[in-house]
């Protein structure tokens, strides 16, 4: 092997080079329990590239090995836990670079990737980060960043959108000496993507990290083709500056390819691109002289035939005048069937008497739309026709007069009478449910609205008698909802017997086998909903996978809801759908401010209103390793601001993890304790009011009101730590403190004014 890669190919005759494997190496680090270690995963395995882990404290022997490998990966935190200093294989890691290989570094944001790691390579590689005002002042003009529109950044995806996209950066790359290139600039003017080139390599440092969430895979994908299709050419001193497969169907098509000679003087080279089935023989594409220079890029288009829908590999050839392979780049691709359906909600309880349909069209390449019609049918009986007017429409087919029970929607593309495309998706309509979510996302239990307001107790980390502890605690507070583990099918059941007891219904989470649970105990009377997993964006568990845990909890108990948390932001479009209720976690203390609570859990509402999606909200309780809990302001600011973001039910995490028991902590406790009946007087104009925002963060001011039953109800929060005051408009005669002594408001010409304090929550009852 002459370099680090095993890509160099040679053509024999008419025979195609055979498509190239990248081999990667993945460094992770013990932290967290492994939480990182899996990071890039699914994206490679996607890619059909071939990749080992090695932990970081296995240093010595990847770098033996460096030869065996075109990319190696620093994952988030990789060098992290139990720190190894790279200086020791400096020699190793130049060569390895030298000689065409990649190193890309995510998260480079610690002294464990810098300094023991790219710094030591000399001091032309001396990086240092910082805190980046995308951290330090969480809004959204500090998280714009700037992408340059080179072809790292371009070819073959344009990965700005997807950075543009990430809301989870904390620092940036500070300084960085001469021969980088910045190509990811943040508002603070600084960098958070450098190369360097180094001889035929490429090294990468990105402050950029946690990628497991659907849009991270996203990214870490895209970039991994990126850098691998810059690395394939580079070797042969060429640069690919443009790739555009443009829209793929069935049919004759054109394929953008722009590429340049960064070597010495012009050169000759033959270039194709040609569409093959997965695992089918490759033949040769048909191949056009293409001349190549330093100064000026070589634009071409090339034909393309894609002969069927499903799973393609798109490949792009470059020879030179020999017929030696200087590049073969595959690229698989996934080409829709002419007809997509996807249904807004596909278990339906009466009220819902109509099923919402968006079809999405894709017909071969020179087939018009407009010529076209659709033809649906539900349980084989024709329930309606209409014209294609676009390449999306949607549709609302009456479905009231169904007998319960499963459905089948069939819609049809037809031209000329000829069905050219189809596509089928199963619906269900269910009795009325004994936990049901009302169209505005609040909770009916037996009919009744129902406001959750209660904890979590991660209950895999305490002995049962803890969880009865917890059980008893909360029903003398007053408190009506927890959130735990069945960790054993039998001894549940004792838990929730005394849950009913107590007045306290439960979400459950699992150890014990989902289905088996959820058989044994769907009549139980303490049963709230069904929680298929925590957090699946952070832990790589994919929203068709929590989508398929979904309608499998649904068929099986139709009585009760089925709850999905979701951490990031990024990711909250992804998992709405397929669950009954969003509930985003967002704890704000003490990296960010309160706001935040507000921001995550009213983007996490826009995205659940597209589905008909219920929204709750888990409010911090506890305090991160090392660092300090919620202030009782900042717990009550957090819980006020969730309702006016328009949560529907509220969780705190935690009464216990395995490092925090809420009643040790007896500010906060208290705190918590002293919102029920707060929450108790204003759940029902929360539930059943008609509301309107005031204020959405202007200076740090939210408020709004709710009116209900001849009373409104005025929130005011400032989720600034100085005081102002608050100048918000309604007309009322008067307005009087609630829970709070004080100075009541001044109401005057449609005007409510007062004074706040930092972090203070006003709630106040103003008179018509």
């Amino acid at each position: 092997m002459q370099t680090a890669t095993p890509l160099l190919l040679a053509l024999l005759g008419a025979t195609a080079p055979a498509t190239p494997t990248p081999r990667v190496a993945v460094v992770y680090s013990a932290f967290s329990g492994y939480s990182f270690r899996s990071e890039y995963e699914a994206p490679l395995s996607a890619l059909g590239w071939r990749y080992e882990g090695f932990e970081n404290t296995a240093a010595a022997q990847l770098a033996a090995r460096l030869k065996d490998f075109d990319l190696v990966i620093s994952a988030s935190t990789g060098n992290y836990e139990s720190p190894q200093d790279m200086a020791a294989f400096r020699a190793q890691w130049l060569a390895y670079l030298e000689g065409g290989g990649v190193l890309l570094v995510t998260d480079a944001s610690y002294p464990s990737v810098l300094s023991m790691w790219v710094n030591t390579l000399g001091d032309a590689y001396q990086l240092a980060s910082a805190v980046c005002a995308a951290a330090s002042k969480q809004n959204p003009e500090a998280r714009a960043v700037t992408v340059d529109g080179g072809p790292l950044m371009t070819v073959p995806n344009d990965l700005a959108p997807l950075l543009r996209a990430r809301e989870n950066l904390w620092a940036h790359l500070d300084s960085w000496p001469e021969g980088w290139q910045s190509h990811v600039t943040c508002r603070d003017g600084k960098s958070l993507w450098l190369t360097r080139r180094v001889g035929r390599g490429l090294l990468v440092a990105t402050s950029y990290y946690s990628l497991k969430d659907p849009q991270g895979q996203a990214l870490a994908r895209a970039m991994l083709e990126n850098l691998a299709l810059y690395a394939q050419a580079a070797r042969h001193d060429l640069e690919v500056t443009r790739l555009h497969l443009g829209e793929l169907a069935p049919g004759e098509t054109k394929v953008r390819l722009g590429i340049r000679h960064v070597g010495e003087g012009p050169r000759e080279l033959k270039v194709g691109v040609q569409a093959e089935m997965p695992g089918a023989a490759a033949k040769m594409p048909a191949l056009v002289p293409a001349r190549v220079t330093p100064a000026e890029e070589a634009r071409l288009e090339l034909p393309l035939r894609v002969a069927a829908r499903g799973q393609q590999i798109i490949r792009v050839v470059v020879t030179d005048e020999s017929g030696r392979a200087l590049l073969d780049w595959p690229t698989p691709v996934e080409i829709p069937p002419p007809v997509r359906v996807t249904l807004r909600r596909w278990h339906l309880y009466p009220g819902q008497s109509r099923l919402e349909v968006e079809v999405c069209l894709l017909p071969d390449l020179g087939t018009e739309v407009e010529g076209l019609r659709l033809e649906y049918r539900i349980d084989d009986r024709r329930a309606g026709s209409c014209a294609a007017s676009g390449r999306a429409l949607p549709l609302s087919l009456p479905v009231g007069r169904l007998q319960r029970g499963e459905h089948t929607l069939r819609v049809s593309l037809r031209a000329g009478g000829r069905e050219v495309g189809a596509a089928t998706e199963r619906f269900f309509r269910h009795d009325s449910p004994r936990v049901a979510l009302r169209g505005d996302g609040v909770t009916l239990v037996e009919g009744k609205p129902f406001f959750p307001f209660g904890f979590y107790h991660v209950s895999q980390s305490r002995p049962l008698p803890h969880r009865l502890e917890m059980l008893r605690d909360l029903a003398a507070a007053g408190f009506n909802a927890a959130h735990a583990r069945a960790m054993e099918v039998n001894e549940y059941g004792s838990f929730l017997d005394e849950c009913a007891k107590a007045g306290v219904y439960v979400v459950t989470e699992f150890t014990a086998p989902p289905l088996e649970v959820i058989a044994r105990y769907r009549s139980h009377p303490a049963v709230l909903g069904w929680d298929p997993g925590d957090e699946p964006d952070l832990w790589g568990i994919s929203p068709a996978k929590m989508t398929a845990s979904y309608d499998q909890f649904k068929q099986l108990d139709p009585d009760h809801p089925v709850y999905t948390v979701v951490a990031n932001p990024v990711a909250y479009a992804a998992y709405a759908r397929g669950t009954d209720i969003l509930a985003p976690d967002p704890y704000p203390i003490p990296n960010a401010p309160v706001s935040m609570v507000y921001d995550s859990l009213s983007r996490a509402r826009r995205e659940a209103s597209r589905w008909g999606t219920a929204l709750w909200g888990i409010l911090q309780a506890f305090a991160w390793e090392k660092s300090r809990a919620p202030t009782p302001a900042e717990i009550r600011a957090m819980t006020y601001l969730a309702l006016l973001a328009g949560a529907k039910g509220i969780l705190y995490y935690t009464y216990a993890d395995g490092t925090w028991v809420l009643p040790e902590h007896p500010e906060q406790w208290d705190a918590l304790k002293a919102l029920v009946p707060e929450m108790r007087r204003i759940a029902p104009a929360v539930m059943d009011g008609r509301f309107s925002l005031l204020s959405e963060g202007r200076d740090g001011l939210y408020a709004g009101v709710w009116s209900h039953r001849g009373e409104r109800l005025v929130v005011v929060v400032n989720s600034a730590p100085k005081q102002r005051s608050f100048d918000l408009p309604l007309r009322a005669r008067s307005a009087e403190l609630l829970f709070r002594d004080g100075p009541a408001p001044s109401v005057r010409g449609g005007r409510i004014r007062g004074d706040i304090d930092g972090l203070e929550t006003v709630v106040l009852r103003a008179s018509r």
